[in-house]
């Protein structure tokens, strides 16, 4: 199969997607003809983004939602995917999103089912508004060049969060006595069966804790807020049962941290503290959120 390039870059807008400078200063009354040429030729300084796409302190982007018309075309980029939609197909990508300096990033992956097709994605930073609504601008504008060899051109929407690839790892031995991942070097292998093996769309596990008799408990908690205790042996690694928790009681320490797992596209946060979660090697167990200050 022909290797197909599918570049987008976010620099300059076109068409459906416009940049608009700020007027240029005035010169002033009694400035000399050459020096208000120089003042009017300037590049004016970068807007500021409206409150409402302003990050807040820490935060980065951790996606972007492109869209653009004539013909429409639509992106939506995570961590690890993108989803590709046009009025033909939708098309699912796998790759990795990185920053660049300068505030911009790059999206390189390619079709799930498909290979071959390597699409690549650099977004960069501008001020852009879309020619068929109305509304603020958006932060970043596209140009997009698809496999055929048809373009097209848009606009996108960051998401912010906090930065989870840079986040600090995590280290047992520096907790505190009342914070329950420190032992979490001998609860991961029974945290990671339980959340991966136990029946539990799990969300994320709010404590883990010894037992008797060579146990481990781990409490899962689902999209819906359900709990339900994993007990392992910790022997063998085998599931001994997974039970729904009654009522709304909370262990002691539970909840502070609560451990995410590692996925493809890391969980969006907007508050508090994280700290990846790796094993002997260094690869990627999950992370530890602490909510401290997000109420």
């Amino acid at each position: 199969m022909r290797h197909r390039l599918l570049v987008l870059s976010l620099a300059v807008a076109l068409a459906a997607c416009r940049q608009e400078p700020a007027p240029a200063p005035a010169p002033a009354a009694d400035a000399p003809a050459g020096e208000a040429a120089a003042v009017t030729d300037a590049a004016p300084p970068a807007p500021a983004l409206p409150a409402a796409d302003a990050p807040a302190p820490g935060e980065v982007p951790r996606a972007f939602l492109c869209r653009g018309n004539e013909p429409f075309w639509a992106l939506d980029i995570g961590a690890g995917s993108a989803l590709l939609k046009t009025p033909d197909a939708e098309v699912a990508l796998e790759g990795e999103l990185k920053a660049l300096a300068g505030g911009a990033w790059r999206f390189e992956g390619a079709p799930v089912d498909e290979g071959s097709e390597t699409v690549g994605a650099v977004l960069s930073p501008a001020q852009c508004f879309d020619t068929m609504a109305d509304g603020p601008a958006l932060p970043f504008s596209a140009v997009v060049s698809f496999a055929d060899g048809r373009q097209g051109q848009g606009c996108c929407r960051a998401e912010y969060g906090l930065d989870m690839a840079n986040a600090p790892v995590a280290d047992a031995a520096a907790k505190g006595k009342d914070d329950w991942s420190q032992q979490l070097p001998d609860l991961a292998t029974a945290i990671g069966r339980c959340a991966l093996d136990g029946g539990v769309a799990t969300e994320a596990v709010t404590k883990a804790w010894p037992m008797n008799r060579g146990k481990i408990g781990v409490r899962l908690r689902d999209s819906g807020q359900a709990r339900f205790d994993c007990v392992v042996d910790a022997g063998t690694g085998a599931i001994e049962g997974v039970q729904p928790v009654e009522g709304d009681g909370l262990l002691p320490g539970e909840g502070e941290p609560v451990w995410l797992p590692a996925r493809e596209n890391p969980p969006v946060l907007h508050c508090g503290r994280v700290e990846r979660v790796t094993d002997g090697g260094g690869q990627l167990q999950g992370y530890l959120h602490y909510r401290a200050g997000c109420d």
